[in-house]
């Protein structure tokens, strides 16, 4: 969140949980904990963060983190790729209620970003398709048609644009920046 002197103009809302399995090892535990820091984390801080603005009577905007993997199904990823597709959607739910109040919600979906969360994605992919270490992570930025992965600077411009007054017209989207790797 953004504040200055007590005022909240602008939440970036971009906290998550990863994890897979096959669809027959989901256990519970790993879809709650996903749930809840994905989808209630992601509702419930648009919802703090809405009221304030609210109470300001000022607007402001909220920009979700999504995923590519909201736009679609994965094989070993279907809890996250669920928790991302209900991002997604909380968006449009919440951009088109919200917008009354002047307040713009929209969404980010990244492709796959490289970071250091990476390195334990990559340990399970590798323990789930019995990959070498580094294996998937190389697989995967190479498909992307950059030929790399993403970074989180690669992000910061549609952050940018979102949290403008140039976007005031934009409600409810959710932007893929993923180096063309998804198109929808």
């Amino acid at each position: 969140m953004v504040a200055h002197a007590g005022k909240l103009d602008i939440l970036v809302n971009n906290a998550a949980l990863f994890d897979l399995a096959p669809i027959v090892d989901i256990t519970r535990d790993s879809f709650e904990r996903l749930f809840s820091i994905n989808v209630a984390g992601t509702l419930f801080t648009l919802q703090a963060a809405a009221r304030q603005m609210i109470r300001q009577g000022h607007g402001g905007k909220i920009i979700n983190m999504a995923s590519q993997a909201g736009r679609r199904g994965e094989a070993l990823v279907a809890v996250y790729c669920a928790t991302k597709a209900a991002v997604i959607s909380l968006t449009q739910s919440a951009g088109l209620n919200l917008i009354k109040q002047g307040i713009n919600v929209n969404a980010i979906a990244p492709g796959v970003v490289d970071g250091e969360h990476w390195d334990g994605v990559d340990a399970l992919f590798a323990r789930h398709e019995g990959l070498a270490p580094g294996e998937k992570k190389k697989r995967v930025g190479g498909e992307v048609p950059f030929g790399r992965m993403g970074t989180a600077q690669d992000l910061t411009g549609m952050a940018i644009f979102l949290a403008s007054k140039e976007a005031d017209y934009v409600v409810a989207q959710t932007y893929n920046v993923d180096g063309g790797n998804w198109m929808n």
